[in-house]
């Protein structure tokens, strides 16, 4: 263990606080843990969704949206972004696809077409290229929105089957204390029919 040090002879209010000592750290951000977890299938949804008991207040009513010039646009972009804008959702499958078909197409025109037809044959497979990636880019997107809706639906089930839940609770509840209730007036001292005189 490395040495303590801290001088022992200092006064307690002297003595440096957690909060002070992590201010002090000289990177100024605490390490990830090693590991990511796995989130709670709640935990996804609320990601996806949002925490359904806080109010989402994207836009003031009257504020006024600014207009973004093109040298904003690209000014917001950072090399990091440039550089992993293959791990955007839906890309790899639709530029992996791409890459298939700009292949296959360029090459079967390469080779049925010779040497003399090496140039078109380039053009083809860039024109494959891009119209798959495209295309499978929009199915995927659209196959994410109607996962996204269902999610939502699942949602709203969820919480359409906890309301019913909780209200066929409340409902045997309220019927045990009536019962418990008629049963203490039946048991009551009070009560006339308990006694039996013959």
């Amino acid at each position: 263990m490395a040495g303590d040090t801290r001088d022992p002879d200092r006064p307690a209010s002297d003595k440096p606080t957690d909060d002070q000592t992590n201010s002090q750290d000289p990177f100024g951000a605490t390490p990830k843990p090693k590991h990511e977890f796995p989130k709670s299938q709640v935990g996804k949804l609320w990601d996806a969704f949002g925490n359904p008991e806080e109010p989402i207040n994207l836009m003031a009513p009257n504020a006024k949206q600014k207009d973004v010039s093109l040298t904003e646009a690209v000014k917001s972009i950072s090399l990091n972004d440039l550089f992993s804008f293959y791990k955007a959702p839906c890309a790899r499958e639709s530029l992996l696809t791409g890459l298939g078909a700009g292949f296959g197409i360029g090459g079967i025109r390469g080779i049925l077409g010779g040497l003399g037809s090496l140039w078109p044959a380039c053009n083809w497979a860039v024109g494959a290229f891009a119209v798959a990636s495209i295309g499978m880019h929009e199915f995927c997107q659209r196959r994410r929105v109607k996962e996204l809706d269902g999610m939502k639906q699942a949602v709203e089930l969820m919480r359409e089957l906890k309301l019913k839940k909780q209200q066929e609770k409340e409902k045997k509840a309220e019927e045990a204390a009536r019962a418990a209730e008629e049963e203490r007036k039946r048991k009551s001292w009070f009560n006339l029919s308990n006694y039996k005189f013959w």
